[in-house]
């Protein structure tokens, strides 16, 4: 009779537990529904982040408003208002060095897309002939604090030029809303890094089939400005491999951007 308390003891310790739920099962229910619970509100949470981070989506229509001056593939950024392609009155940097001289943009495109103030970049298929228009289609995702701070550059060589570019240089694209457009004329720059010679052994595009980059710089002086036209050996520069049809009058691009539905 000694263990009579010990029986009574764990008779009423199972029937306590029987009224709770027994086993205790009940308790890993609740857990279980509070851990789904969780989960709900972690899909949640990332259904709100995802929404506050809507896609930009531009389409770039570029016209060659030259009659005898092929653009190169056009190169195209969208960035915060940080990041400068070039400053008329200083240095070129080599990556817009390497598009006024030569057309070629990678260099350009590949340092863009390892700096944090671009959201995404892109370029033309190919060159664009006088008088032609190509399209160039970008987007991007943005966060609501961003959405004011969209900006497009975009950087195209006058072929038939020593160091002779045109495009557009941080312009603010953050008011157009989804069906808008705006259309901007573009002039044409000289990046100050080779002398305009128009020479055949420099001058790269069709009208001479030079060479295009060349790491030596030789103009005076030697930074970005608004470009001085070329003279051509129909006006005197018997050295000159280009003709009056190469000239032309600003504007040299016509470009039109427009916010298009998600």
């Amino acid at each position: 009779m000694k263990n009579t308390p010990s029986v009574l003891s764990a008779l009423l310790l199972s029937l306590l537990l029987t009224a709770c739920g027994g086993d205790g099962k009940k308790n890993n229910s609740s857990s279980s529904m509070s851990s789904s619970s969780m989960s709900s509100s972690a899909m949640s949470s990332s259904s709100l982040s995802s929404s506050s981070m809507p896609m930009v989506r531009l389409s770039v229509m570029v016209t060659n408003l030259t009659a005898g001056q092929p653009l190169s593939p056009i190169a195209i950024v969208i960035h915060k208002p940080s990041f400068k392609a070039f400053s008329v009155g200083m240095s070129a940097s080599v990556e817009l060095e390497r598009i006024a001289e030569s057309g070629d943009s990678d260099a350009f495109l590949a340092a863009a897309s390892a700096n944090t103030a671009i959201f995404t970049s892109g370029k033309a298929d190919a060159g664009i002939p006088p008088g032609m228009t190509t399209t160039v289609m970008l987007e991007t995702s943005v966060m609501d604090a961003d959405k004011t701070q969209l900006r497009l550059t975009a950087l195209s060589m006058l072929g038939n030029t020593n160091d002779g570019f045109t495009g557009l240089n941080s312009v603010d694209i953050s008011k157009l809303a989804v069906g808008e457009s705006m259309t901007i004329d573009t002039i044409s720059y000289d990046a100050g890094t080779e002398k305009n010679t128009e020479s055949a052994a420099t001058v790269p595009g069709p009208a001479a089939g030079g060479e295009g980059i060349n790491s030596t710089r030789d103009d005076m002086p030697s930074t970005v400005a608004m470009h001085p036209g070329i003279i051509s050996k129909d006006d005197g520069l018997a050295t000159s491999a280009l003709t009056s049809v190469n000239r032309w009058d600003n504007p040299v691009a016509k470009i039109t951007i427009t916010r298009l539905a998600q």
